[in-house]
């Protein structure tokens, strides 16, 4: 699933697109951001780790939800390579870190004009068929520290990842 992701009240010649594959069993999800790079600012990459609080700097997310249900999945993860996933019982509960076998994979391809962070997960730990809902967004830190959020909807009057009105169908 391929998505273009749109600013919330943040004007930007930035292009942030977002690819996502559901398997079985693991999750694919890629970022490409085009435009002038040198307004935001991008953590220096670091070891793998679990983290909380990603969204204060430059960040990814996913969301996965089921419509018959009000519990969701988080995953973050950031150019420090920094990630986290999460499970959330109903809108904007307490958040409960998901263990998983693995750590994902995350890879980083930054040039001038371009950057692309690719995550891959696998999660056998859950069965992702029970997903028809899902939401890609990403929070861009520019170099004033301003957060921009960005996402495929913004169906509120301030950015919200986690609404279900901002979700698409997984098809």
């Amino acid at each position: 699933m391929k998505n273009n992701l749109k600013s919330y009240a943040y004007s930007s010649k930035m292009m942030v697109n977002s690819h996502l594959e559901i398997k079985k069993k693991s999750v694919s999800l890629s970022f490409t951001l085009q435009g002038v790079l040198a307004e935001y600012s991008f953590e220096e990459t670091k070891n793998r780790q679990r983290a909380n609080e990603l969204w204060r700097t430059t960040c990814f997310e996913l969301f996965l939800a089921n419509s018959e249900n009000e519990d969701y999945y988080e995953l973050n993860f950031s150019s420090s390579l920094a990630w986290n996933l999460y499970h959330l019982s109903s809108y904007r509960a307490d958040v409960q870190e998901v263990q998983v076998l693995s750590e994902p994979t995350i890879r980083i391809n930054k040039q001038e004009n371009q950057f692309q962070i690719c995550l891959e997960l696998e999660l056998e730990e859950l069965c992702l068929e029970q997903f028809n809902l899902y939401n890609v967004a990403s929070i861009l830190l520019t170099k004033e520290n301003e957060r921009t959020f960005w996402s495929v909807k913004h169906e509120k009057d301030v950015p919200d990842f986690h609404h279900r009105s901002n979700f698409l169908k997984i098809t």
